[in-house]
């Protein structure tokens, strides 16, 4: 969700008040756009985590992250 439609989607759900984990291929990336989001919606709940769907290992590494958060997950 750090560019295209899945960025535009994060922008609107944080604008609409929900909590918006971006699952970026790199913590960077991923901060870039949690800026972009903030610059036009100020109360933004937003958090990075990191996510590479190329490799398996860090698909498992985030589902076990965020299964440990306890959060609820609402929209996929």
């Amino acid at each position: 969700a750090t560019s295209g439609i899945g960025m535009e989607t994060a922008r609107v759900l944080a604008l609409r008040g929900a909590t918006v984990i971006i699952a970026a291929i790199s913590q960077e990336l991923g901060e870039e756009a949690k800026e972009k989001i903030v610059e036009q919606v100020a109360d933004a709940k937003i958090e990075v985590m990191e996510l590479d769907l190329s490799s398996l290992a860090s698909v498992r590494s985030f589902a076990a992250a965020f299964l440990s958060s306890n959060k609820p997950l609402n929209l996929l």
